[in-house]
């Protein structure tokens, strides 16, 4: 099975991620993963997924030869995409635009 970054393994850019705090880790194959992430001393919501669409088939990486450096990453170091704190907020409050077109698109989406 895939040997890939735990979310606290997870620390670059060294200079902007002082810690991390796992909500989810998705351990599944293409799985992904939630954090909460003391970014340059803010609290903020990161995430990443734990493998690249390349890393699915590599027989390296399948078998745990080499570890999966997912999505995003940056010079083969792995990292977090940090989701913008009004967006979040804009989200999960019921009433707004964006909670309500984000709604209805789900609904005509696969499970």
């Amino acid at each position: 099975m895939y040997d890939y970054y735990k979310p606290e393994e997870v620390l670059s850019p060294r200079q902007s991620v002082l810690s991390v705090h796992e909500i989810f880790d998705g351990e599944t194959d293409k799985g992904y993963s939630v954090a909460l992430i003391d970014w340059e001393g803010n609290k903020c919501i990161g995430i990443r997924w734990n493998l690249t669409k390349s890393e699915w088939e590599s027989q390296e990486k399948i078998s745990g030869k080499k570890k999966c450096v997912g999505e995003p990453n940056s010079r083969g170091f792995p990292t977090w995409f940090i989701l913008p704190t009004d967006f979040l907020k804009d989200i999960l409050n019921r009433d707004s635009e964006i909670s309500t077109k984000v709604r209805e698109l789900l609904k005509d989406l696969p499970e």
